[in-house]
């Protein structure tokens, strides 16, 4: 009962983690965008005042 207990326990936190770590590289990638984004914006901004 506990082998039972244990490896349902290890999948569950295995799954949690692998959705934790996939949450992490999808901020990081959110992340990049964003400040591409903003450095477009600031670019464009610049190039409309000269």
């Amino acid at each position: 009962m506990f082998l039972i207990g244990f490896i349902v326990g290890a999948m569950v936190g295995g799954t949690i983690a692998i959705f934790f770590h996939c949450c992490l590289i999808v901020g990081r990638e959110s992340d990049k965008q964003w400040e591409e984004d903003q450095i477009i914006t600031k670019d464009k901004n610049q190039e409309k005042k000269d």
